[in-house]
């Protein structure tokens, strides 16, 4: 009976071919699904029953889509020579003005001008093989995947480590880092407190007390704290729904965004290395910065490619890509951070 269904089917694939042979006889392989399991090995040639490929590429989800908190701030890029180095000059000192002065020779006040080293990143990503194999069985554009995917990880990289590096190391007179308070709603997670529109109430008054100009304030919200303001703060849902550039709104003189992979700190305040796991009692922080005291980088991008036509034993491509980047404070001023408090046992 299994032969019997064999032949039926296959006659049907020939029909169908030859019907269709003026546009393509590729529509007869529409047929061969219906050749029964369980045919016996060899009783189709490999071009009777080709494998069906999609083309079709399942990529990881990325984050970059998010990064829009870095538009706008100094772009050094074009700066960048031998070396991936950019000196910068703190200006040290600033003047101070006399009132109603009667007294000649005006005082001479010395400035103090300090070099300030940006060294880039270098990144490099490691090597992708595709081999003629798989190119030719599946036959679809790796190449152009394989680059994207590259593309792909750097730029999640850069955002990444520029949220990092934009977040201040500890509390500091200039550098403030703060707790959550919980506002008005006590507990959200566990003992976790809140996050609020009094806490940026209180990083407001942080960067007034600090001078910071008010334009040009930025606040990325960690995940949790995006969760925060969405349950409790019906304007802030509102806003967010509405949303559709990288800001999410204006809060307070801040401009608001959201990034998903935010650094974490100690229950002491203290922020933990890059890329480090969670321990008990950490958690994500808030970042907040003024645009004119971060800054960002890109230098000498290259890509490399290895074809299989120059690999006789291996008979692969091979592709990566170096290139250097840095994104950092320009001084440390105008750098806050807010995590999470816990409730007092």
């Amino acid at each position: 009976m299994k032969i019997f269904r064999f032949f039926a089917c296959l006659l049907i694939a020939v029909m169908l071919g030859t019907t269709v042979a003026g546009i393509g006889g590729g529509v007869a392989f529409a047929a061969v699904s219906l050749i029964p399991k369980g045919v016996p090995a060899g009783a189709l040639s490999a071009e009777l029953i080709p494998e069906v490929w999609t083309k079709e590429f399942i990529k990881r989800f990325n984050h970059i889509d998010q990064g829009t908190f870095l538009e706008g701030i100094s772009d050094y890029s074009a700066m960048v020579r031998d070396g991936n180095i950019i000196h910068l000059i703190d200006f040290g000192c600033d003047p101070d003005v006399l009132v109603n002065n009667k007294e000649y020779p005006i005082p001479v006040q010395d400035m103090t001008n300090v070099d300030k080293t940006l060294t880039l990143d270098k990144l490099q990503t490691k090597a992708t093989p595709v081999s003629d194999d798989v190119v030719n069985d599946v036959k679809a554009e790796f190449m152009p995947a394989v680059i994207d995917a590259h593309r792909i990880q750097l730029e999640e990289y850069r955002l990444d480590k520029a949220i990092y590096n934009f977040a201040p190391s500890k509390n500091a007179d200039k550098t403030p880092v703060l707790t959550t308070t919980g506002g008005k709603e006590t507990l959200a997670d566990g003992t976790r407190l809140r996050f609020s529109r009094e806490d940026v109430v209180s990083l407001k008054l942080k960067f007034d007390q600090l001078q910071v100009p008010a334009a040009g304030r930025r606040l990325v919200l960690c995940p949790k704290h995006v969760a925060d303001l969405l349950m409790v703060d019906q304007a802030f849902a509102q806003q967010y729904y509405n949303y559709s550039t990288g800001a999410i709104a204006k809060m307070y003189g801040f401009d608001i965004y959201e990034f998903v992979n935010m650094p974490k700190y100690t229950s002491a305040g203290n922020k933990k290395a890059y890329g480090a796991s969670a321990a008990s009692g950490d958690q994500e922080a808030s970042v907040a910065f003024h645009v004119s005291r971060v800054s960002k980088a890109t230098g000498g991008r290259k890509q490399y490619l290895s074809r299989a036509e120059t690999d006789p034993l291996y008979q692969r491509n091979l592709y990566n890509v170096r290139e250097y980047f840095l994104a950092l404070p320009k001084k440390d001023e105008a750098i806050a951070a807010i995590y999470s408090g816990v409730k007092s046992a």
